[in-house]
């Protein structure tokens, strides 16, 4: 079957979240299984096209009354045919979203657009006719709808759209005066469902429009129907409930590998855990803590948003002291952390940093310390306020690191009470709590937390029971079924 994935971010040429992760793992997965897999993405400034060649074409996308001229470089990579869109001025940008993790570009519904009908308009010039269109998150939200409205008697016609959920939080939104910037006229915006509540809403367009919804866990795919995490379109969500597919993200287990993984100062595997006290104490060092071994070590790799939790950890509202400050206080622990976003949290790191002694954090991001974080530390603290599907208790797990997660999302589908610590209540104490609880099982239940750490080892959170779903679905919705689509898929 021949799939066209189109996306904002892929790793590794583009990424600020779990999205690049899941879209390169997925679309590596299905091509390794027999399927013919082209991705397209912007080539922003940080994509060096050198290693690129360079299409000779030219494609006039048209946006309402405009053409946007634009180019194309082409790779093969990994089983993948990559296409890269090529305009200096709206893709060429250093960024993916804004020139920072907190600031947007203005024009990112015309960026967006220019990628979500470039990619039609570059299918149809290569003649790729894919039999699925997948799409990924509100920057491509618009190409289900583009490919309803202008392509449905043309050779991309055939095809048939996904249109993955990766994040509800995030749906496109923009001021309806800036609608002029999707090329559609006024009639073809609320014939597609664009506007809601007086604004653009691209998720809107593309929940009406794809030919089936895809979230990133069976739990989101419910939870997204429900007012607390639909943002606004949990009716919507609901009404499109027939099509709606709860599949579970996976991890690339070749790259997340404790037994193979060169970032690390020791391997281990789990049969052999001994590499995994080396890893811990040379982090200790790395992060300037005492390498003491009897002390647990809890770590985060985290988006500093509110999302993400760091409200609780942070924050001073509610009356309730930050969790942070009160479990370096309290507790026998040491935490290490690595992450950007939000400003005053960004500060307030860096004050915790100063002032706390058995604290230490990175305020900014590298994968092979990610990657150490989660070899070397005893419990990976995800206190999500809501979590799609989260790949870090999924990297955690394989690392045998303990996750102390909320029971949301694809938290509550990847972590028990045989593989982690639950968060009962999303408070500083609930958290504070749950801490409490991980210190306990350190100190007076060592076996017990060895037989946590082989348990979730022993997990398979690798792409390919994902992949024979998503396959499954493909089958289902093109009527191509193919020997995979007898696996069943995860609807809800």
């Amino acid at each position: 079957m021949h799939i066209l994935f189109v996306t904002s971010e892929v790793h590794p040429l583009a990424k600020s979240g779990g999205l690049a992760d899941a879209v390169a793992s997925l679309a590596k997965t299905l091509a390794s299984r027999g399927n013919r897999v082209s991705l397209v993405l912007p080539r922003y400034g940080s994509i060096d096209s050198k290693t690129w060649e360079k299409r000779e074409i030219s494609l006039k996308v048209p946006l309402g009354d405009q053409e946007i001229l634009t180019g194309c470089f082409y790779r093969r990579q990994e089983g993948l045919d990559l296409y890269a869109l090529d305009h200096r001025d709206l893709l060429g940008r250093p960024g993916i979203y804004g020139p920072s993790p907190a600031e947007a570009y203005e024009d990112n519904l015309l960026r967006f657009a220019l990628l979500s009908r470039g990619a039609l308009e570059l299918a149809l010039a290569l003649d790729l006719e894919p039999a699925v269109i997948h799409t990924h998150d509100w920057p491509t939200a618009l190409v289900p709808i583009f490919h309803r409205l202008f392509y449905q008697n043309t050779p991309l016609g055939r095809a048939r759209t996904v249109f993955s959920i990766h994040n509800f939080g995030y749906q496109g939104w923009a001021p309806l005066e800036r609608a002029h910037e999707t090329g559609l006229s006024r009639e073809e915006l609320d014939r597609a469902g664009l506007c809601h509540n007086g604004e653009i809403n691209l998720v809107r367009g593309a929940l009406i429009a794809a030919d089936t919804l895809v979230a990133v866990s069976p739990r989101y795919a419910r939870e997204i129907q429900t007012p607390p995490f639909g943002f606004g379109l949990h009716q919507e969500a609901a009404r499109q409930g027939n099509k709606l597919t709860g599949i579970l993200n996976g991890i690339d287990q070749d790259e997340w590998n404790p037994e193979t993984d060169t970032a690390l100062p020791a391997r281990y595997s789990r049969k052999d855990r001994r590499g995994k006290a080396l890893c811990k104490e040379a982090l200790q060092i790395e992060f300037g803590l005492p390498p003491e071994p009897g002390v647990p070590l809890v770590g985060m790799v985290t988006r500093l948003t509110e999302q993400k939790g760091i409200g609780a950890l942070f924050g001073s509202g509610g009356g309730e002291e930050p969790a942070l400050r009160r479990i370096c206080r309290e507790l026998p622990v040491q935490v290490i952390l690595i992450g950007t976003g939000e400003v005053w949290c960004q500060e307030e790191i860096l004050r915790m940093t100063g002032e706390l002694p058995n604290f230490s954090a990175l305020v900014g991001y590298s994968e092979a310390l990610a990657h150490r974080i989660t070899a070397g530390s005893d419990f990976f603290l995800m206190p999500s306020t809501y979590e799609p599907c989260g790949l870090n208790q999924l990297y955690a797990l394989r690392y045998g690191t303990i996750p102390v997660v909320t029971p949301t999302g694809g938290l509550a589908d990847t972590v028990d009470c045989h593989t982690g610590l639950l968060i009962r209540h999303y408070s500083p104490g609930g958290i504070v709590s749950a801490l409490q609880e991980a210190c306990r099982l350190y100190r007076e239940a060592p076996l017990r937390l060895e037989e946590m750490r082989d348990t979730a080892m022993a997990r398979d959170f690798g792409w390919s029971r994902s992949a024979r779903d998503y396959q499954s679905l493909y089958g289902a919705i093109t009527g191509e079924t193919g020997s995979a689509s007898s696996a069943g898929t995860s609807r809800e």
